[in-house]
């Protein structure tokens, strides 16, 4: 069977003998897996396994499903409550750079990791629920309600997900700031703003990794407000301290997602998205076949391309 895996900082397509993952997993035909930011950085550190953790398959009698592509150790306090994404193992067990992924045509899944498709989310647009997750508890753990108001810096795709996500979770009013054309066309059709001049918010979400967007998001938020880190910033962050002291900001870094109230929040992302098919419409700007990996991976690093979100359809 063909599967994607790094070689010497490039993805390459390769045959591989046996389904990878978990020996006792449930075994998945995959359909789709979502090229992320993280892939990219993957290939650049070098991994040699398997890419993919955006995913969604089939079980063996058809049914369409979802993998939850966070992992942890499955005994310790945090993932008996459901928060695996604090859990010591979460990191080490990252699929793509730890342990191989699902960009395969079959793979194995632990069975409590296999969640069903909410109806009206079709499988090939699936794979966006992980990265819509990641926003859905980026916007939460910020403190996104009713009465709140939220901006978004940030117009990629987990900035989009991350402003339709504040939406849903009933924020009172949602703006973004995005840098490229395509990006502002996406934000409109979410019905999602921009920011006002002079205006400061409840929340800001900051989803674009840099200084710049940091600095910004301490610019927006208001006097006792939250900036919830939704941007990976390698290396570390440049605060701008002055500010966030006399502002007395609260910074939240946001840890990918978990359950929380009983739910699981991959499955309210992907009835957010079910509920919202012009999201998935949006969003998936480009979908290439398993073969053409090496130009699926091209597009989705080229940030002039007009690529939001990338899949590449594995079968």
């Amino acid at each position: 069977m063909k599967a994607v895996r790094g070689h010497e900082g490039r993805p390459v397509v390769i045959d591989v003998a046996e389904p990878p993952g978990w020996d006792e997993g449930e075994l998945l035909n995959m359909a789709v897996a979502g090229i992320c930011a993280s892939d990219l950085n993957y290939l650049r550190l070098g991994t040699r396994f398997i890419l993919g953790h955006e995913l969604a398959g089939r079980k063996a009698d058809g049914t369409p499903v979802l993998v939850e592509g966070q992992f942890g150790c499955g005994r310790c306090d945090f993932c008996r409550e459901g928060r695996n994404n604090l859990c010591d193992q979460s990191t080490r067990k990252a699929l793509g750079i730890m342990q191989n992924g699902g960009m395969v045509e079959q793979f194995r899944v632990p069975t409590h990791k296999v969640l069903e498709i909410p109806a009206g989310l079709d499988v090939s647009n699936a794979s966006l629920a992980e990265p819509a997750a990641v926003a859905w508890h980026g916007a939460r753990v910020g403190g996104t309600a009713p009465g709140r108001t939220v901006a978004v810096v940030g117009g990629g795709s987990i900035g989009q997900l991350a402003a339709v996500a504040a939406q849903t979770q009933g924020a009172d009013d949602v703006v973004m700031e995005a840098r490229y054309p395509h990006q502002h066309a996406i934000r409109e059709r979410m019905g999602v703003g921009e920011p006002r001049a002079g205006e400061r918010y409840d929340v800001v979400i900051e989803a674009a990794g840099s200084p710049s967007s940091l600095r910004r998001s301490v610019e927006l938020v208001k006097p006792g407000g939250t900036v919830s880190l939704l941007g990976v910033h390698q290396g570390g962050i440049d605060v701008p301290y002055s500010s966030l002291l006399t502002k007395e900001v609260t910074l939240v870094a946001s840890m990918g997602y978990c359950g929380h109230a009983g739910r699981r929040e991959m499955l309210q992302a992907a009835e957010m998205l079910a509920a919202r098919p012009e999201i998935p419409d949006s969003l998936i700007t480009h979908r290439f076949p398993l073969e053409d990996a090496a130009e699926a991976f091209r597009v989705a690093g080229d940030r002039e391309s007009g690529a939001v979100k990338v899949v590449i359809e594995v079968g």
